[in-house]
């Protein structure tokens, strides 16, 4: 009896401990694949290689945003003397993008009032240009610049069927080439530039130089 009894007590010994173990085993195994579920994101949440790069891209701690530059220059203008007066105000702003070290290329435009008046005739007119530029900034201040555009400006003045002027507009694609200093080192700055436009090389009534004066950011 002694015997029997020591047997079935060793059997349901065992039978518990073995109970226990798969009952061990399956709950970690439970615990994994919930964790598993919760942690790791479903093919379609995965980010994709492009994705990434779009968002590094894009990434404001030092992406396409940081990598603008803001620039323009004002006109501003008045003359007078015992044959008239001339007067012109206008902007000239620009955005450049940061390619590679110290080159960045970018838009420019152009939007000039001008109002001149001889002999007690006034003629009121608006000059403009667009395009776009390419710089190469080294020794930290120095740049050249290189542009192509459009641009739309008063060469003279004709009279109408009334008897009154208006301005005659040259309408013409020209280059620029030149280069300039710039005071701002990555921050505000001002800056002196000076262009060469070799389509007026001939022209006796304009100079082929432009001096330009304007500020800049972050360029």
């Amino acid at each position: 009896m002694n015997k029997i009894l020591k047997i079935s007590l060793l059997a349901t010994a065992i039978l518990l401990l073995n109970m226990s173990s798969a009952f061990a085993q399956r709950r970690p195994s439970k615990k994994t694949d919930e964790e598993e579920k919760t942690e790791q994101p479903t093919k379609s949440e995965r980010p994709t290689k492009s994705s990434k790069s779009t968002d590094k891209y894009f990434d404001e701690s030092g992406g396409f945003k940081h990598k603008l530059w803001y620039g323009g220059g004002f006109a501003l203008g008045f003359n007078s003397n015992i044959f008239g007066s001339s007067f012109n105000v206008g902007v000239t702003p620009m955005v450049g993008y940061k390619i590679i070290g110290g080159l960045s290329a970018g838009p420019r435009v152009g939007l000039i009032y001008n109002s001149q008046g001889i002999n007690n005739i006034r003629v009121n007119w608006i000059d403009y240009s667009a395009g776009a530029f390419a710089r190469f900034k080294f020794l930290g201040s120095i740049f050249v610049h290189a542009e192509y555009g459009y641009s739309s400006s008063a060469i003279g003045f004709l009279p109408d069927s009334q008897g009154k002027y208006y301005a005659e507009k040259a309408n013409r694609w020209h280059p620029g080439l030149g280069g300039g200093y710039n005071s701002g080192n990555g921050t505000f700055g001002y800056e002196i530039s000076l262009i060469y436009d070799p389509t007026l090389s001939n022209n006796p009534y304009i100079s082929p130089l432009d001096i330009r004066a304007g500020f800049t950011y972050n360029f």
